[in-house]
């Protein structure tokens, strides 16, 4: 038997977590950005607890009703698994690391639709402990650099070359004959703690031309940090994409920067 009065305020929850964490990697709240993913993944978590209670609370769906109703959720959220999996497969460097990642999350899930289905007295429980070590194993594989892992990016801090140096900026015009500069950011910036813009201080004389490249393999953006990208910003800025930046139009001595996407991702 499903349990309505759950299962509508999980859908809710669930499809506003989602809608929230979506906006927040899009950058579009940049200002409240790391306060969106919080909640968003809170009311995420909550919404699919309502849901799993409500969709199983007495064992598996029996009524045609229910049973539609649980096809389109489990479609809805296999259609974020498989492309969050993609998305987490681009930054992981090993196919084995990739698998142990995918097992953290398909076992625990396995075994609470089994412990579902044979009716499990514990379930509850059952189902608290699964998702405690699954969130534990998760949090401890990106704390250790797994997914983004730390040693890629210290290389390009050490000065590791990239062939997206050469690449040429046409989205502004330079200053014939000025001086150019190259910043770039490096791989593995988007993760918390790893080094991000290199080099991090900036001494350009005005009228001089300064080129991001970003070597890492998510979009960033190069916004003046005091006025929220009023004096420049760069949008996104793609994978093995450049951003280019005539100084000559700027009028105060010193700017600070950061990305929209990675607030903690700051220069100057």
């Amino acid at each position: 038997m499903t349990d309505w009065d759950l299962l509508m305020p999980g859908i809710g929850l669930t499809a506003l977590g989602i809608a929230g964490v979506g906006l927040s990697l899009a950058g579009i709240a940049a200002t409240f950005l790391e306060g969106m993913h919080a909640v968003s993944l809170l009311a995420m978590f909550i919404g699919l607890i309502f849901l799993v209670q409500g969709l199983f609370k007495d064992g598996f769906p029996s009524s045609p009703r229910a049973k539609s109703a649980t096809f389109i959720v489990l479609g809805f959220l296999v259609t974020f698994g498989i492309a969050a999996a993609i998305t987490v497969s681009a930054r992981v460097p090993s196919i084995y690391a990739y698998i142990v990642l995918m097992m953290i999350i398909f076992i625990p899930v396995s075994i609470l639709a089994l412990a579902s289905y044979k009716k499990t007295p514990y379930l509850r429980n059952l189902g608290i402990i699964l998702i405690g070590v699954a969130i534990v194993g998760g949090s401890t594989f990106y704390a250790l650099g797994v997914v983004a892992p730390k040693s890629s990016a210290l290389a390009g801090q050490n000065g590791t070359g990239s062939t997206a140096h050469n690449a040429t900026a046409t989205n502004v015009t330079l200053s014939k004959g000025a001086p150019i500069t190259r910043v770039t950011i490096l791989p593995g910036a988007s993760a918390k703690g790893n080094p991000n813009f290199d080099p991090k201080v900036l001494n350009v004389a005005k009228g001089g031309g300064i080129i991001w490249t970003n070597n890492d393999n998510v979009p960033h953006t190069v916004t003046s940090f005091t006025d929220s990208g009023k004096s420049f910003d760069s949008s996104l800025i793609m994978p093995k994409k450049t951003f280019a930046l005539n100084t000559a139009k700027l009028t105060e001595k010193t700017y600070d920067y950061f990305c929209t996407l990675h607030p903690f991702m700051k220069a100057k």
